[in-house]
């Protein structure tokens, strides 16, 4: 799985980075420098919101018939995530099928997918290939890319970190993005870029490039004792027969490894002594091997440590899962909407989980009649934030998303900022009952009023544009210091009629905003 770099940025976030592993079992030098140094760096640097996470769908789509390593591979690779030094509270780490968003995704995006882009996808063919013993003609080894895809569209990102083998990956997530927001008339996927990444030359033990299916690889876990036998026993590129014969570095496996491992004196002092054979191979191996050693060692202590407490590392896990499905969900909503299966019946609003009920005497008014009691019992505040979620999540039609800022701000898909206040009546009044609200001093373009009557159980939102209160709301801003509050209010009146008022002002007619939602188009 490739990486993933984002230049969106809400309003309180940091360009987004996210990048996967199949998990294969332990990882091996030309993972950590082709990807897991480079993530280590990009969380360091402070500078990103990062998501890194480890593939295990990914892995199913070549071993479907023998999954049984695939849970302890899954143990290697998040124990090797931690001893590289990926850090929980500076990213967030997860498992892909943890977060079933990226399925759901999949299985929309295939829909509008051609099957001769997959086809056409050049490691499709160069896999059937190199696993020749396994069978391949299925559609989850076809449309491992389209998950990829999604694995990357899920994150909405623009720029994508790849190998050149990972850039025609890209190119398919880029037109997939555009099919769909050709089809379904929006913007909801930016097109990504590639941007290649460079990675140090990492040859194996056999001089061929550093690949499990070689058998040439340098372990992450390997002991001092390991990694000297496999050293000990390195190609040197087929040069220096004899000791007294010079080299050249340049051409030798072992010395790309000093390159990579080795400090500059060592890099030089090897380089010197190769072209003059005052150095023999096995001497230069030893030297490469100690270097090696020495780097992985912090690598290694830290993997130890994790595996003595395998409940953290499973809930750092957790823990990870739970942030990246909250992000992809962002991402869902419009999906879904936009192809027209977004959740709720347009008929009336009838909660799958029979949790809030439909009050169907007054069209367009809710009942908290499951609730009355446990809000009579809890506080204000609390009482306020459980109707602005209520709001929110029952009373909003489906087609106005909504992003939360804070506990009373959103901003709408055309970036409205709107203000959001629940007040409460507890108390069987006649005649005039009266909401109070309090409105930052800050610009909105929509105020939503939501008032809650726990005597009759009705609940009413009055949703109210700009071009009504912004003449009032601009005279009581004027005098005000930047913390200060404005008060507004909702009256409701004998014959069930709402008015609503700003300040000190004349009450002016709500029926007309009465759980009405076109301002927050």
């Amino acid at each position: 799985m490739t990486g993933i770099m984002s230049e969106q940025q809400s309003m309180t976030s940091k360009p987004r980075v996210l990048s996967g592993m199949r998990p294969t079992g332990k990882l091996h030098l030309g993972n950590y420098m082709g990807a897991l140094a480079n993530w280590v760096k990009l969380q360091d640097s402070g500078l990103y919101e990062c998501y890194f996470f480890i593939a295990d769908w990914h892995a199913l789509t070549t071993d479907y018939a023998d999954p049984s390593q695939i849970r302890k591979n899954i143990a290697e690779v998040a124990l090797d995530y931690l001893g590289a030094g990926l850090d929980p509270e500076k990213s967030t780490l997860f498992i892909q099928s943890y977060v079933p968003q990226h399925a759901e995704l999949h299985l929309l995006l295939s829909m509008v997918t051609s099957l001769g882009w997959l086809e056409r996808v050049p490691t499709y063919k160069e896999q059937q290939e190199n696993l020749a013993g396994k069978e391949l003609t299925t559609y989850g080894f076809l449309g491992y890319p389209l998950l990829q895809s999604a694995d990357i569209l899920i994150y909405q990102p623009r720029f994508v970190p790849v190998g050149q083998d990972q850039v025609s990956h890209v190119e398919l997530t880029r037109e997939v993005a555009r099919r769909f927001n050709s089809i379904y008339k929006g913007n909801i996927f930016p097109e990504p870029d590639h941007l290649l990444t460079p990675s140090p030359k990492l040859p194996g033990t056999d001089g061929r490039k550093m690949s499990k299916s070689y058998g040439n690889t340098i372990g992450l876990t390997d002991s001092t004792k390991q990694i000297f036998e496999k050293l000990e026993k390195m190609t040197n590129g087929g040069q220096r027969n004899h000791v007294s014969d010079p080299g050249d570095p340049e051409i030798c496996p072992v010395y790309d490894l000093h390159k990579v491992f080795s400090s500059e004196t060592i890099k030089a002092e090897t380089n010197l002594a190769c072209r003059t054979a005052k150095i023999s191979c096995a001497e230069c191996k030893q030297i490469a091997a100690r270097s090696i050693d020495e780097y992985l060692e912090p690598i290694r202590r830290r993997r130890s440590e994790y595996e003595l407490k395998p409940n953290d590392v499973n809930q750092i896990f957790e823990d990870g899962a739970q942030r990246a499905s909250k992000r992809a969900e962002e991402t869902m909503r419009l999906v879904r909407d936009a192809m027209g299966i977004a959740r709720g019946i347009p008929v009336a609003r009838i909660n799958a989980f029979d949790r809030y009920s439909y009050d169907t005497s007054q069209p367009m008014q809710y009942s908290l009649e499951n609730f009355a009691e446990e809000i009579r019992s809890v506080s204000p505040e609390a009482q306020r934030k459980f109707l602005i979620d209520f709001w929110k999540n029952q009373m909003l039609p489906s087609e106005y998303q909504l992003k939360q800022l804070d506990d009373n701000s959103f901003v709408t898909l055309r970036n409205k900022r709107v203000f959001v206040a629940a007040a409460v009546t507890m108390d069987n009044q006649i005649g005039t009952q009266m909401f109070e609200y309090a409105i930052p001093n800050k610009n909105f373009e929509v105020l939503a009023f939501i008032t809650a009557d726990v005597t009759s159980n009705k609940v009413n939102a009055f949703v109210i544009p700009q071009k009504e209160f912004s003449f009032d709301f601009a005279l009581e801003r004027k005098p005000l210091k930047k913390s200060d509050v404005i008060k507004a209010y909702i009256r409701k009146t004998t014959g069930n009629l709402y008015q609503w008022s700003m300040a000190d002002k004349a009450g002016r007619s709500a029926g007309q905003f009465q759980n009405v939602y076109e301002p927050l188009k």
